[in-house]
């Protein structure tokens, strides 16, 4: 059987599962009384929440408490006007504050589902039996306050772990990051991950290593990896084996700048952290078709609900599949087909369990690109120049377990683990050297690859005051295995021509030529103070010790890189007041490099460093956000080729990348949100063997932004329809480190109009490149640059119930 058969098989079960498990659920109500004898069935949420509520009326306090944790009060008008609350202050669940702000009242409570909570004089203060019943005061709070692993409700996010490892607000990280929700990416109709980092300043694709999955330039350096629910992909790959599918995507986060105190090795422009859909005990099933240019088709299917009448075991499944022939001239058709299915476990208040799986199958054409001729890349953007034969098979499977158990009130320890596996198959037509008659010569390569990764992490967070001091503190370990297992043939292949191509050519006899094996194991502890000496004045300071080995063996020949290292960072805020905070952070990375030099000397791990200020403020209180970075990053160690003896490298190599960033998101108006950047970027080469001093690095433009807006009418005839539309641009980028040669600057204009039937029905419509703007979206090398995609148009049709 087929694995996208097999696929479709366990999607139809775990529907069906679903569904007959959520026809049996029913929403228990528990009896009146003290706080602690609440019905268990009838649970408040049990995830932790942020409060910070004044002491004052016991009116007031509640509606805090409604407005933070999203659930309505009703409350007998009588019982309510004379009391007080005491202050309230930190992370409890939404019943835990409750409790605190009842205590000494004399009140009691009961929850209705997760929605609605009554307030009511205990038995012991009744006036008696023949007391009147006064109709109900409804409080009614607004959505429920953003965690770090949750929604966001619109563009704007208020909450992240990327940068942290602990639930935290985003303007008490003392670095830039940068989060696209999930409204963005269904308004945009993102199809691709880069589509959705398109909306983060100084964030551009890199290759996708012939069209096989992404990487990305993060500040003028190159980031192979992510992070998925914070814990990075196989060590041991330069790239994923797949493209990230879309479908279970909350949201994307980008930590800028170097993340080895938390991720251990890593590249130094930045981190990118992929927060995913969980299960939800609220039961709810959700659907697209989606159509569009060059043959595009793409559907989804998200169900989610309890599996238990208790609500304490949910589930969720998601899939989607597609094909496409896109823009590019290729001899067959682009297809992925993934699934997910997670599971979330929450025994009691104190204790949450996650497991979740996913599986990707793609199928796509080997592609290079575009060659560059004389300083310039001028081909048709659809000339291809492969053969019908060269395609990319891949496979991967992932999965997830996650563990928290909340010791204390002021102790949680989680177990965070990470499994995946990869087979891909390489058939390509490799271009090689451009000669003057414009024949491309290439050769034919046949890879296989395996790859296989562990990662295990195990953190202890604790929130405790000493005097006028608050803590966070986190103590952590980490084990990370990487594997990976190329076998690689080639065979001799006919040029061709790329004024004027002839396919047709098929490959000589092929002949082994690599067998390559590389293994990373890294063991890690790291500690982390986030502290509040003041409400105005916070540090966040910390560091990692990793312990590594990496050897890479190349048909026989190893080389080894051992050894340990260790990051710190710190961090100051300053928040004037509540909606203002200026930052200035140190923060440090690594890269182990296997190998020596001429005289035997094994080499360093490169290294980075970053020092960064900003203002993060509030434009518009609760409404729209701000976040200005100034910074400087510095590679070091970087491997250049020996003066003395050209097939050696010496770690000699310096880069150097500045510049200053401005990212907003958020609502300007109801209805009216937006999510904009705008970036200037010089980075450079300041030390090489090979490259001039002052070169500028590959694909980082000077100057770069984008705009995205969506209106939406929220009453009146016009009630449910929207549109809107943004603007992407570049400025002129160098396509090798030689700076011979370099891609035009380009700006991209895109639309969209939809209307929402009701809750349950949404019709929407993208333009994409509307002026049919010609350009290279990503250089890489002479040969091998990718071009963006002309006018596109996608319809989409999206159903929720």
């Amino acid at each position: 059987m087929s694995s996208s058969r097999t696929f479709l098989y366990v999607s139809v079960a775990g529907a069906s599962l679903l569904s007959l498990t959520q026809g049996a659920a029913a929403d228990p109500v528990a009896d009146a009384g003290q706080p602690e004898q609440r019905a268990a069935a009838a649970s408040a949420p049990a995830q932790q929440l942020g409060f910070d509520l004044a002491a004052g009326p016991l009116p007031a306090s509640l509606a805090g408490w409604s407005k933070v944790t999203g659930i309505a009060i009703a409350a007998q008008p009588g019982n309510l006007g004379d009391h007080t609350a005491a202050a309230l202050h930190g992370s409890y669940t939404a019943e835990q504050a409750l409790v605190q702000l009842l205590a000494d009242s004399g009140l009691g409570y009961r929850f209705i589902a997760n929605t609605q909570v009554v307030i009511e004089a205990l038995p012991a203060t009744a006036t008696g039996s023949g007391s009147t019943v006064l109709p109900a005061i409804q409080v009614t709070g607004e959505a429920p306050q953003e965690t770090a692993d949750g929604p966001v409700q619109g563009y704007r996010a208020t909450r992240s772990g990327t940068g942290t490892f602990t639930d935290t607000p985003l303007r008490d990280v003392p670095q830039s990051i940068q989060v696209v929700p999930r409204q963005v990416i269904e308004d945009q109709q993102d199809k691709r991950l880069v589509d959705a980092l398109a909306n983060v300043s100084n964030v551009r694709p890199a290759t996708t290593t012939g069209n096989r999955s992404e990487t990305f330039n993060i500040r003028g350096f190159r980031v192979s990896d992510y992070a998925i629910d914070g814990i990075t992909t196989n060590p041991a790959l330069e790239a994923s084996e797949v493209y990230r599918d879309m479908a279970n995507i909350e949201r994307v986060e980008v930590l800028k700048g170097p993340a080895s105190v938390l991720y251990g090795q890593g590249d130094l422009g930045g981190m990118i952290n992929l927060v995913t859909r969980q299960p939800q005990f609220e039961p709810g099933i959700a659907g697209s078709v989606q159509a569009g240019s060059y043959d595009f088709y793409r559907g989804e299917i998200d169900v989610t609900g309890p599996l238990d009448p208790g609500h304490t075991l949910a589930a969720r499944l998601i899939a989607s599949a597609q094909t496409d022939q896109t823009f590019r001239d290729f001899r067959q058709d682009s297809t992925r087909e993934f699934g997910a299915l997670s599971f979330l476990w929450e025994p009691n208040e104190a204790t949450r369990i996650s497991l979740g799986g996913t599986y990707t199958h793609q199928d796509l054409p080997f592609d290079r690109g575009l060659v560059a001729v004389g300083d310039e890349v001028t081909l048709p953007i659809s000339r291809y120049l492969g053969e019908s034969w060269s395609e990319f098979t891949a496979d991967k499977s992932e999965l997830n377990v996650r563990a928290e158990h909340d010791v204390a009130d002021w102790l949680t320890i989680r177990q965070s683990s990470h499994f995946d596996w990869g087979t891909a198959h390489r058939l390509s037509a490799d271009p090689q050297t451009l000669q003057a008659n414009g024949n491309l010569t290439r050769r034919a390569t046949d890879q296989n690859d395996e790859t296989h990764a562990t990662d295990l992490r195990l953190d202890a967070i604790a929130k405790f005051d000493t005097g006028p001091f608050a803590h966070t503190f986190l103590l952590g370990g980490e084990y990370a295995h990487g594997y990976r297992n190329l076998d690689l043939d080639q065979a001799t292949l006919s040029p061709i021509n790329i004024y004027d191509p002839n396919y047709g050519a098929e490959p000589g006899v092929f002949r082994h030529r690599t067998d390559r094996t590389k293994v990373v194991d890294n063991y890690a502890v790291y500690a982390q103070e986030q502290l509040a000496i003041t409400e105005q004045v916070k540090l966040v300071g910390g560091f990692r010790a990793d312990f590594f080995d990496m050897t890479d063996t190349t048909n026989g020949v190893e080389s080894v890189a051992k050894g340990s290292h260790v990051s710190p960072r710190v961090g100051v805020i300053y928040q004037p007041i509540q909606p203002i905070s200026l930052y200035a952070s140190y923060a440090t990375s690594f890269v182990p490099q296997a190998g020596s030099s001429a005289d035997g000397e094994a080499f360093k791990p490169e290294k980075g460093q970053q020092y960064e200020v900003g203002v993060k403020a509030d434009i518009i209180p609760d409404k729209l956000s701000a976040t200005l970075a100034v910074f400087q990053l510095t590679r070091q160690n970087v491997l250049t080729t020996d003066p003395n003896d050209s097939t050696e490298q010496v770690q000699t190599g310096e880069q150097r990348s500045r510049g200053v960033e401005l990212d907003i998101s958020g609502e300007i108006l109801p209805g009216w949100q937006i999510i904009a950047n705008a970036a200037y970027l010089k980075a450079e080469i300041t030390k090489d063997n090979t490259y001039s001093p002052g070169n500028e690095l590959v694909n980082a433009p000077k100057f770069s932004g984008s705009i995205w807006s969506v209106y939406q009418f929220e009453d009146g005839p016009w009630r449910g329809f929207g549109f809107g539309g943004g603007v992407q641009a570049a400025s002129r980028r160098q396509g090798d480190l030689a700076n011979d040669f370099r891609v035009d600057g380009y700006a991209t204009i895109s639309a969209t109009a939809f209307y929402e039937v009701n809750e349950h029905l949404r019709f929407s419509l993208l333009g994409s490149n509307l002026l049919n703007t010609h350009y290279i979206e990503t250089p890489v090398s002479r040969t091998e640059n990718y071009p963006g995609a002309p006018l596109t148009v996608m319809g989409k049709i999206s159903a929720r119930f």
